[in-house]
């Protein structure tokens, strides 16, 4: 064998290593009597893929021609960042997961799922090729099905049941857009698609594809019932790791700065702005940690959406926006997933949370927001510098979308803060395991992007004098909106959280009902406009629900199968 023969071989052993490695200890607890050793060792799963992303060399491919059809795997400059995120993420809830089901009768399951969805999220971001980027997509979504259901109590099922009905309709959605890919381009490499003139129903195939895994308006309805069901490790791996394989979707299938899209670019800066507002809304009507998390997730992807939207306008505008997008989506994982972890060591310690423990989880907390000198100040500082780099109308964006969006977290981190400190402790051991996760992931939080070479720049402009102000005064704005807005959903307190408790939306209708009547009383010409907004709240949720009827499904699937027909003809 030659030296280059002896070098790919090594490649395509190292590069199988990282999604193979999970995938053989989820075999191995399957098969083979060793369960307990597996489960020791179930934070080494993620070492190969952390060695791939800070050892292997750069643009690094392998072909695999005894694979389905042929395979290609390799690691680029964006996949090594979402690898090594990703790697990260899922080591700390490795660490958590395996102290928390430490005497889980149904522990091996778990981690089996566990495992697979862990293999199918480093798979992709490896993946080369449409096909296998598809197969492990579709691994990793299909396994994180039995990590919501895994208490098995009413809640878990119903999360389940909705997170799969959304999950099969995107695959279909995928599936179809692939298939129109391929036909288009004559292969399966991702780098043929760059310069693909893409068909606007293809574009909403591959916006609903992802967009499902991201939470996107009107795809969104999986993701707060789906973070509180699922156990709090595995809701970490989900919320900080597997929904970027959205983002990533969107960058391989949609390259900024290689294709250019107006039209699609509208649809995602429009669903990305309103799933930005919904999930602050909807995630204060929640009183549960969990939930309020996911309206969270819903809110700051919905950011995302909108820089990868004004990427698609054209190719210059893709090319500036593609850094500013992998910049927030490091951001944000990091923190959500701490979020977490903290929410993990309040629920296990078993007592109320101190004053230095609400101060440690204020610091995630408030990097989403945006506070001076956190990895939000940086990310939404490269944010505001894209907008006003790309001129009108995106400079718009920096003077009021992003102080409001920030305001607007800001209140629901506090919230988020305000439930956590009243939830019940359960007394389950590894608190110690479970500190020490939330440490590193604080120490994550608060310095990556400080010492991350291509923020650099953005984390220097952030500390400007100017700049400080501009991201101080939401934040305090956003303080004070939400003692306000305590006082006036909230007059008695926040409930205790415990696993049966639904969300606080029919208690605040039902405030905000005898408020509006009385008012209407008082002033029935000037609440028109008030009590016509409180009956749409109850009808959007109702179309919630309708959305995860199976006649609903069945509709859905059918007009898929008639886009990919028409789209074939």
């Amino acid at each position: 064998m030659t030296l280059a023969g002896l070098q790919t071989t090594l490649y395509a052993l190292i590069l199988s290593l990282a999604a193979g490695t999970p995938l053989l200890m989820a075999a191995a607890l399957c098969c083979t009597p060793l369960k307990a050793m597996v489960i020791r060792l179930l934070p080494w799963a993620t070492v190969p893929a952390l060695l791939v992303a800070l050892t292997a060399p750069a643009n690094v491919h392998v072909e695999v021609d005894w694979f389905f059809m042929g395979g290609r795997m390799g690691i680029d400059a964006t996949g090594r960042i979402f690898l090594a995120l990703a790697g990260f993420v899922w080591l700390l809830a490795s660490f958590s997961s395996r102290s928390l089901f430490k005497n889980d009768q149904n522990r091996v399951r778990f981690f089996m799922f566990f495992l697979t969805a862990m293999a199918g999220n480093f798979g992709l971001i490896l993946a080369q090729d449409m096909l296998g980027y598809y197969l492990f997509f579709a691994m990793m979504s299909f396994a994180a099905y039995g990590l919501v259901i895994h208490k098995e109590n009413e809640d878990a099922i119903r999360a389940g049941r909705l997170y799969l009905l959304l999950v099969m309709i995107g695959e279909v959605a995928l599936f179809t857009a692939l298939i129109v890919l391929v036909h288009s381009t004559g292969g399966l490499a991702l780098k043929d698609i760059a310069g693909v003139s893409y068909h606007p129903l293809t574009l909403v195939l591959l916006f609903v594809g992802f967009g499902v895994k991201v939470g996107a308006l009107p795809l969104h309805g999986w993701m707060m019932p789906a973070y509180q069901s699922t156990p709090i490790p595995a809701a970490a791996a989900l919320a900080g790791s597997m929904v970027n394989a959205g983002i990533l979707g969107w960058l391989r299938f949609l390259p900024p700065g290689q294709i250019s899209c107006p039209r699609g670019a509208i649809l995602f800066v429009v669903m990305g702005g309103l799933a930005a507002a919904y999930g602050v809304i909807v995630g204060l009507t929640q009183k549960q940690a969990g939930a309020v998390l996911g309206g969270s997730s819903i809110s700051q992807m919905g950011l995302i959406t909108v820089i990868f939207g004004m990427g698609l306008f054209d190719q210059e505008a893709g090319l500036r926006a593609a850094p500013v997008l992998i910049l927030y989506v490091v951001h944000h994982s990091l923190a959500k997933s701490s979020l977490f972890f903290g929410y993990d060591l309040f629920i296990r310690q078993g007592k109320t949370v101190s004053r230095l423990q609400l101060a440690a989880i204020l610091l995630p907390a408030m990097a989403l927001a945006g506070l001076p000198f956190s990895s939000g100040a940086i990310a939404k500082t490269a944010f505001k510098e894209l907008a006003l780099s790309l001129g009108e109308p995106w400079s718009g964006l920096s003077t009021f979308f992003l102080p409001a969006t920030a305001m607007a977290t800001t209140i629901l981190m506090l919230h988020f803060v305000a439930v956590i400190r009243r939830c019940g402790g359960s007394g389950k051991t590894g608190s110690t395991a479970s500190r020490t996760v939330f440490v590193l992931s604080c120490i994550a939080v608060a310095g990556t992007l400080w010492i991350w070479p291509a923020a650099r720049n953005v984390a220097t402009h952030s500390v400007a004098g100017v700049k400080l102000l501009q991201g101080l005064w939401p934040v305090a704005g956003g303080c004070l909106l939400f003692l306000v807005w305590r006082r006036i959903a909230w007059p008695t307190g926040l409930p205790v959280e415990d696993e049966k408790s639904k969300t606080s939306f029919d208690t605040l209708v039902c405030r905000v009902t005898g408020f509006l009547q009385e008012k209407e009383e008082q002033k029935p010409q000037e609440d028109r406009l008030v009590l016509y907004l409180h009956r749409l709240v109850p009808n959007l949720r109702r179309a919630e629900k309708i959305m995860g009827r199976w006649k609903v499904v069945g509709l859905s699937y059918i007009t898929l199968c008639l886009c990919l027909l028409f789209l074939l003809l």
